[in-house]
């Protein structure tokens, strides 16, 4: 019981000693707490700021990613028109030479003993075919820039429907921001 005594009146002299040494020591405890609550608000309101930064810089980037949708639906749609209408002129040529190729047969076939209008038949045939296969390739051709229309219509949809939904949110982030840095201005105004 005394040797606690003792130990107690050891620690209980040396705060003693500190406090006369350094009198200041709990004011300026009491003084770095509030400078601490005064850092910690302005921290708050930086963060704030920041927070409201980020949420504004997103939209953004989320708004660019929606105008290169549109662009490149825009782009897509163009070239897909251009391709299909030098198509059509292809096809259209196709047409009429193999239309020539058939005509000067059949009008070869109106002099022509009964083996050469076979052989000439044969060749109609041969051409016929040769033109219902081209005629395939080009239809495919066709089916796929249409397809690539489709494509680029359904990325402009995609983008306009992705700039209707974030303008708002972007209009009403940078609102915030604004109130925050007013907010953060204010305080360090003070």
């Amino acid at each position: 019981m005394k040797r606690n005594s003792t130990l107690f009146s050891i620690i209980l002299s040396i705060v003693f000693a500190l406090f006369i040494i350094h009198p200041d020591a709990a004011a300026q405890e009491n003084n770095a707490q509030t400078l601490t609550k005064e850092q910690l608000a302005l921290k708050k309101l930086e963060d704030n700021v920041q927070k409201n930064q980020d949420k504004v810089d997103k939209l953004m980037a989320k708004l660019a990613e929606s105008d290169s949708l549109i662009n490149a639906g825009n782009e897509m749609d163009q070239q897909a028109a251009e391709n299909l209408e030098s198509l059509e002129k292809e096809y259209e040529a196709y047409t009429k030479d193999m239309t020539a190729q058939m005509k000067a047969l059949e009008k070869s076939k109106k002099k022509q003993s009964d083996e050469e209008i076979k052989a000439i038949d044969k060749e109609m045939k041969a051409l016929e075919k040769e033109y219902a296969t081209g005629s395939k390739e080009f239809d495919k051709k066709i089916a796929a820039e249409n397809k690539k229309m489709i494509a680029a219509e359904n990325l402009v949809k995609k983008g306009i429907e992705k700039e209707k939904m974030n303008k708002p949110l972007l209009k009403g982030a940078q609102k915030a921001l604004e109130e925050a840095k007013l907010k953060l201005e204010e305080y360090e105004n003070q």
